[in-house]
């Protein structure tokens, strides 16, 4: 019995040794990952990069380290799973530590990230040091008001889209507003502008000087909505995402007559315009809109974008492509939101003055359009276009120069649209903006 008892003793003796040789091995395997994370800083010199993130393979010394660990691992046959040369040996912090120190970093560098973004989250919140991301948003701190005007009374037309008042207002603040939550996430390095419009367009027949209704004609319509969008800018890919939500009504609660008839009556040559009571019915406008701009060609004189675009909604519902072609003095359309300051421009050596000319062209496919075919919900309209009546394929093209010094931006622009319905035909307007940074 006593051999028995001696017998397991040293046995289990053994084990506990075989158990300590093995968990002296972890020990020196994890004190050489804490040493390759704290001599091995990532330079952080760039915006997007934090402190003390650790990038294995670009550093000949950290690759050294990891390669040692491996062969320990290898050499001893240690139960752990075996960690590939080649590898990132990720070191963990607290997740509150590696938060301050993030948020010091941001600070430190005068950067203000968009939490509305995953990915900024994502960087802000992650409790690893080498988190498998590219980067973060940042929010602009840009404040801008742009007017933009349209009529044809400019090409001596009075019809088809015959007026249209838009008025952005871009603020990093508006950024709280709940509806920026429903804005696209963009999934790169970019820069967010948040803001807010007020649009109202207004339609009309080939004349308003004839009263009742003009069958086969295009019917009067009139819109009013609020939006909210969010435009990430990406200067590295050259990319631009625009995503709004657009809310309002059409009909006559948008008080297009009203517009209409006080500009005629300003005017002493114009008519009073006829035929608004047979205007399209009340109905409610909500509506997504997508754009996504990407840059193709890049020359200090000239450069070209691709553009795709949709509607989807209860005013329109349609998707286009298209270019925009620019050339003169000016500055990559991809730098910033179009327009700055002197002192922003100076410091990032860009002109304080552009003027250049542009054409852009697109192709629509249209599926829905209510100033043609009354709203969605309310079908009560007294005249409307039926739907086999509606050209769906439709060309919208234009042309014209941009000037911008400093802080101030003027944009003029004419254009030209196919006919949108059967035996209907082109039509001109003039486009009007003026930018001014807050």
């Amino acid at each position: 019995m006593r051999k028995y008892f001696l017998f397991f003793s040293i046995l289990l003796f053994s084990l506990q040794c075989k158990d300590l040789r093995k968990e002296g091995q972890v020990k020196e395997i994890r004190d050489q990952n804490a040493l390759a994370g704290t001599q091995h800083p990532r330079n952080s010199s760039s915006g997007d990069q934090d402190p003390g993130y650790i990038k294995s393979g670009h550093n000949k010394e950290n690759f050294t380290t990891n390669q040692n660990a491996f062969n320990h691992l290898k050499r001893h046959h240690h139960p752990l799973k075996p960690i590939a040369p080649n590898s990132i040996i990720v070191t963990r912090q607290r997740p509150d530590s590696l938060m301050n120190s993030r948020i010091n970093f941001l600070r430190k560098n005068n950067i203000e990230i968009d939490l509305n973004e995953p990915v900024s989250r994502e960087y802000l919140l992650s409790p690893e040091e080498s988190p498998g991301f590219p980067s973060m948003i940042t929010l602009s701190r840009d404040k801008l008001l742009k007017i933009n005007f349209d009529n044809d009374i400019f090409d001596n037309t009075d019809q088809f889209y015959t007026n249209g008042i838009r008025i952005d207002l871009i603020l990093p603040g508006l950024k709280q507003i709940p509806l920026s939550g429903l804005m696209i996430p963009y999934w790169r390095k970019a820069m967010n502008y948040y803001g807010i419009s007020l649009v109202q367009n207004l339609y009309t027949p080939s004349t308003t000087k004839i009263g009742g209704i003009l069958y086969g004609d295009r019917p009067y319509a009139a819109y009013l909505y609020f939006s909210m969008f969010k435009i990430s800018n990406d200067g590295e890919k050259n990319v631009r995402q625009t995503s709004e939500l657009v809310l309002g009504v059409i009909g006559p609660s948008s008080m297009g007559d009203f517009v209409q008839k006080t500009f005629h009556e300003s005017v002493p040559t114009n008519n009073e315009p006829l035929g608004w009571e047979y205007q399209i019915k009340n109905d409610v406008v909500l509506n997504y809109h997508i754009l996504f701009e990407k840059g193709l060609v890049h020359l200090k004189p000239l450069d070209l974008t691709g553009t795709c675009e949709g509607w989807l909604g209860t005013l329109y519902t349609n998707m286009s492509a298209g270019f925009q072609l620019r050339t003169g003095l000016l500055n990559p359309y991809f730098v910033n939101s179009g327009v700055a300051r002197q002192t922003v421009n100076r410091k990032s050596g860009l002109h304080n003055t552009q003027l250049y000319f542009f054409i852009k062209s697109k192709g629509q496919l249209t599926g829905y359009d209510a100033t043609l075919q009354g709203g969605l919900f309310n079908r009560t309209s007294v005249y409307t276009v039926g739907g086999g009546n509606v050209t769906r394929l439709v060309l919208n093209s234009s042309a014209g120069f941009s000037f911008v010094y400093s802080g101030i931006r003027l944009d003029m622009e004419q254009f030209l649209l196919s006919p949108e319905m059967v035996h209907g035909h082109w039509h001109l307007w003039v486009h009007f903006g003026l930018t001014f940074c807050l």
